[in-house]
């Protein structure tokens, strides 16, 4: 099953380069053309998001305001021009069906980078050997490169053994992971609820080199909401007492909701933006900030955002401020179908994988959208974790991949995406 150094060589390079070209959530353009172009040219279908869902604008929120943006930015980073002027939206799925009875199997991975600042030193290697983050304040510190270059390269890989395969594959390249947008917009698309089988997965998390979690748990739910707090301005010196301070009022609602998080052991509340652009002798009129609460429950979940909304409702009454907040993202729960576990159990331990047993994930993930979906339709999903030792945590600046354990993750996803999906008889008729 083990590929050529050639096919290894080109996967590590499209996961460089991808990490020299990070993008935020809704603004994955330019890796959008870029996979579009290499599964285009390998004989698969390509079906643009933009096209597929009803209302853009509904569907991905905001993203309009970043577009022109982030499409001459993907431009100026040789993007292919006939496809950027085409996309709506980024993302796509890429369908390659060989015309045969057989399994419908859908791998769905997720394109973009997060808000964090990329280290620039000798001892990071993406920075040392010049793929660092060419875009400063954004990176691929959570390993959606490395998923995207090895979604690719399974395609590739499937596409050119057609001929010996039978059924069906989409391979679904999910703009917005990052706050849990994406999935939700992409659920009811009849193209994953018509699958038999989808599998997510992501790279490292709570693995290692040479292992494999076929059944993680502890997928965290989650609630993502922004927050803005209105009062009124008026001179910090001459006549605070006529402002209404917006600023104050978010402070002391900000440290009471950080005690969320002690609710109990499975709470999580966490603020990671807080902003009130005014200058020091202001009375600050404004001040958004960026919230999530997550549990192991939809219950506990839930508790923990109405608890937010009554401290926010009581502090900015008291206050005498205004108060707006708006959910942005959801992340649910996952729970695999026992037999594809078992199946990405035997696919790793045919690519030379370790079982690591009884690991938690302990985050979220908005694939779980996609695999409740496709089970609910009354298909099947799966989510697992392939080990990778990486460089730091999730989400550090200082984050970068194993790249030597990639080629075995190649192998991971190829031998569960072909099994029993051999030739069809000679006779069988077929379009490709």
């Amino acid at each position: 099953m083990a590929g050529t150094g050639n096919e290894a060589a080109a996967l590590i390079r499209l996961r460089r380069d991808l990490h020299r070209h990070p993008e935020a959530a809704w603004q994955e353009y330019r890796t959008t053309a870029l996979v579009e172009r290499i599964l285009r040219d390998a004989g698969l279908a390509i079906l643009r998001l933009g096209d597929l869902l009803p209302d853009p604008g509904k569907d991905a929120p905001g993203c309009q305001e970043y577009a022109a943006q982030a499409k001459d930015r993907a431009l100026a980073e040789d993007a292919p021009p006939e496809i950027i002027r085409k996309l709506r939206l980024p993302g796509l799925l890429a369908v390659l069906d060989t015309g045969r009875p057989g399994p419908r199997r859908g791998l769905r991975c997720d394109l973009d980078a997060v808000p964090v600042q990329e280290a620039e030193d000798a001892g990071h290697r993406p920075f040392r050997e010049g793929f660092a983050s060419a875009h400063p304040g954004i990176s691929h510190a959570c390993g959606h490169d490395g998923h995207t270059a090895l979604a690719v390269h399974t395609a590739l890989r499937l596409a050119a053994r057609r001929e010996r395969l039978r059924g069906s594959w989409v391979f679904i390249f999910q703009p917005a992971e990052e706050g849990c947008r994406g999935a939700w917009a992409l659920r009811h698309l009849p193209q994953i609820l018509d699958l038999d089988e989808l599998y997510g997965f992501h790279l490292g998390i709570c693995a290692r080199d040479g292992e494999i979690v076929s059944d993680p748990d502890h997928f965290l739910i989650s609630t993502k909401f922004d927050v803005t707090i209105h009062g009124l301005s008026a001179h910090a010196g001459i006549e605070p007492e006529k402002g209404i301070n917006a600023l104050r009022c978010a402070c002391e609602s900000a440290v009471r909701l950080f005690e969320l998080g002690a609710l109990r052991p499975s709470a999580r509340f966490n603020i990671g933006m807080f902003s009130s652009p005014n200058p020091r002798n202001a009375v600050a009129d404004h001040v958004t900030f960026q919230c999530e609460c997550r549990d192991l429950t939809e219950k506990g979940n839930e508790e923990i955002l109405e608890r937010a909304r009554e401290i926010l409702r009581e502090t900015c009454s008291r206050h005498g401020c205004g108060l707006d907040t708006v959910i942005t993202g959801r992340a649910a729960s996952i729970t695999n179908s026992p037999t594809l576990a078992a199946a990405v159990a035997r696919a790793g331990a045919a690519a030379g994988l370790k079982e690591g047993s009884n690991r938690h994930f302990n985050a979220c993930e908005d694939c779980g959208h996609l695999i409740r979906a496709v089970q609910d339709a009354g298909g099947e999903g799966a989510y697992f974790v392939i080990g990778n030792s990486t460089a730091a945590g999730h989400h550090s600046s200082r984050f970068d991949l194993s790249e030597e354990s990639l080629p075995q993750a190649l192998d991971l996803l190829t031998c569960l995406l072909t099994a029993d999906s051999s030739t069809a008889p000679a006779d069988q008729p077929h379009t490709n």
